[in-house]
């Protein structure tokens, strides 16, 4: 038996320009959507509604162990907050952030002294009022278990992510001096 010849296929050349553009196409639209996802913060908005928000914020926490335990006078909350995000709701806008809160007091030596505390995600609803926002509603992220799909339902997927990834204003002892109308560097501890 002879030796046949051996039969070489060539491969099918595949046009590419259809592969390229479904590419492009795909890569768009991934843009597209992430653009439309990401976060904004509209900061007209949120210079005119943190005013309502801290004051909401303040007169909204608990008793802490410095109102409760120190029996040092003019226990104060003090809050920080970061915006991660505006988005409007009709004719009013939702305002999502994280705030952290101190329990400030001051010392008959001068200083301050800080106690119960907090670092909790929150979405504000708010409206135009005549002077600024004033606040409708608050939503609060859950603890435990529910802490991350609480998170994730109240902000968009982007925003959700930066409050999940630890994304936190600045610490409130470092505006606790001016609350008090103290000057920066006056010492700020923590209660014993």
């Amino acid at each position: 038996m002879g030796n046949a010849p051996a039969v070489i296929e060539t491969p099918k050349r595949v046009k590419r320009w259809p592969v390229l553009a479904g590419v492009g196409v795909v890569v768009a639209a991934a843009a597209w959507w992430i653009v439309a996802e990401m976060p904004s913060v509209d900061d007209t908005v949120v210079r005119e509604a943190l005013p309502s928000i801290d004051e909401h914020l303040r007169a909204n926490a608990w008793s802490g162990i410095l109102a409760s335990n120190s029996g040092l006078a003019d226990v104060r909350w003090v809050c920080t907050q970061k915006v991660i995000e505006t988005r409007p709701d009709g004719e009013r806008v939702k305002v999502g952030l994280v705030a952290t809160c101190d329990e400030v007091a001051r010392e008959n030596g001068g200083g301050l002294v800080t106690g119960s505390g907090f670092r909790q995600p929150m979405v504000y609803l708010v409206e135009r009022a005549e002077q600024g926002y004033r606040v409708l509603e608050r939503e609060v992220a859950k603890d435990g278990a529910a802490y991350s799909p609480s998170v994730k339902a109240m902000f968009s997927w982007i925003g959700s992510r930066r409050v999940l990834d630890g994304m936190s204003p600045e610490d409130p002892a470092t505006v606790a001096p001016a609350a008090f109308g103290l000057p920066d560097g006056t010492p700020v501890r923590v209660w014993r």
